[in-house]
């Protein structure tokens, strides 16, 4: 491996893989909870559904997605990066226009179904295998960079769809959707892809041969590793938590804790930016001192979040619980997926990193319905609150012995 880049050189000699990524993470938004609950309301309301009805579609749609996401998950290991990547992007695109003719919960289960698999399934699974690809010196910032994609996302699109909303019947923004990511994506792709000296890693194409000093682990070799069962429940634990309480901010917000929902909406503002600066953080530790050493702590900002919301009385205190959220929301992709190739090798990154991917999909499918029971039992926010820390910290601990042992 050679030596890292200074990471403006890096981005000037990079720009166009970079770009790609961040487009692709970007677009994967039509696949995500925070752009699909922005329709919540208005699907209701056409189809007649309550909110538990809503609730069990989506993590139904979502269980069945992680489930297909694991054999699909290992074409990133078998196909040319480009002609793969263009032909998901393409379903992206096509899966969200049609998503605008759902008639009822049947066709609004299977639209929930392809958006969710491509966006949050395929297409960020592939812009993220691709940067721990393609770069070995640089792969956390390389990650990190390409995952600017999808705050940047965050922060224009649901302004964007909440007037649209009040001009025009949902179904259309839906069509509209799948316009942009056609037109952005589909065009840019040959170009974008085109390697380069710079890209030191093994590429899908393998132009590069892997390192054969190294163990390359296949998939079936990982799942009989101890160490990738202790690793999981912190892969688990941000997606579960941080999705069951987003899923029901309303009530635990406005009613639960009586703060003002739209202060809070305005805090994602922090959100927003903690979320690029703990991505970015957490790239530059992985390329100084490996994901290994970082993984056991990544965790640590979203537990005080998440103790803060128990604790805290004034809504002052949003804007520190939504930016340490969003701090350790953007630390665990650049970490997650580098530790993947540190302790399993790149040649099988693609189902690797696909079993960690469902880990999370699954995990965020459960969390709404778990905290929705809980507060349908009465269970109150402090000792909601008070176990998913508890939670928190024996994961990172577990994870780290299984780093140790490595």
């Amino acid at each position: 491996m050679r030596d890292a880049t200074p990471t403006l050189a890096f981005v000037f000699r990079e720009w166009r893989f970079l770009l790609f990524g961040a487009l692709v993470m970007f677009w994967t938004s039509p696949g995500q909870t925070y752009l699909i609950s922005l329709f919540a309301d208005e699907i209701r309301s056409d189809f007649g559904l309550g909110h538990g009805d809503l609730g069990s579609i989506y993590t139904g749609a979502t269980l069945v997605s992680a489930a297909i996401l694991w054999p699909a998950g290992r074409l990133v290991d078998k196909l040319p990066l480009t002609n793969f990547v263009w032909w998901v992007c393409a379903a992206m695109a096509l899966g969200a226009t049609a998503f605008s003719l759902v008639s009822g919960p049947l066709s609004l289960f299977f639209g929930i179904l392809v958006v969710r698999f491509l966006g949050q399934g395929m297409m960020s699974h592939i812009a993220i295998t691709a940067m721990a690809r393609r770069y070995v010196a640089e792969r956390g910032r390389a990650i990190a960079i390409a995952g600017f994609g999808f705050p940047i996302a965050e922060g224009m699109l649901p302004p964007l769809i909440t007037i649209g909303l009040t001009l025009t019947h949902w179904q259309n923004i839906w069509i509209a959707l799948g316009i942009a990511v056609a037109a952005t994506l589909l065009p840019s792709i040959p170009f974008l892809l085109k390697r380069t000296a710079g890209q030191d890693g093994q590429g899908a194409e393998g132009l590069v041969r892997p390192d054969p000093n190294r163990r390359q682990w296949t998939r079936s070799e990982m799942v009989r590793d101890k160490r990738f069962f202790m690793i999981a429940p912190l892969v688990m634990t941000m997606s579960a938590i941080f999705t069951g309480l987003i899923f029901h901010q309303k009530f635990i917000i406005g009613t639960a804790k009586g703060w003002d929902f739209l202060w809070w909406s305005i805090c994602f503002v922090s959100f927003a930016a903690c979320q690029v600066a703990g991505s970015f953080i957490a790239g530059w530790l992985v390329d100084r001192v490996s994901a290994r050493r970082i993984a056991p702590y990544v965790l640590m900002p979203f537990a005080v979040s998440v103790a803060l919301l128990g604790l805290g009385e004034n809504q002052s205190w949003a804007v520190i619980i939504l930016g340490a959220m969003g701090m350790s929301a953007g630390a665990t992709n650049p970490t997650y997926s580098s530790l993947w190739a540190e302790l399993y090798g790149t040649e099988h990154l693609g189902a690797i990193r696909a079993a960690g991917a469902v880990l999370g999909v699954f995990a965020s499918a459960l969390g709404p319905v778990v905290v929705g029971g809980a507060l349908d039992e009465g269970v109150s926010i402090i000792t909601l609150t008070s176990i998913s820390v508890l939670i928190i910290f024996a994961a990172s601990a577990l994870a780290a012995v299984a780093v140790r042992k490595a």
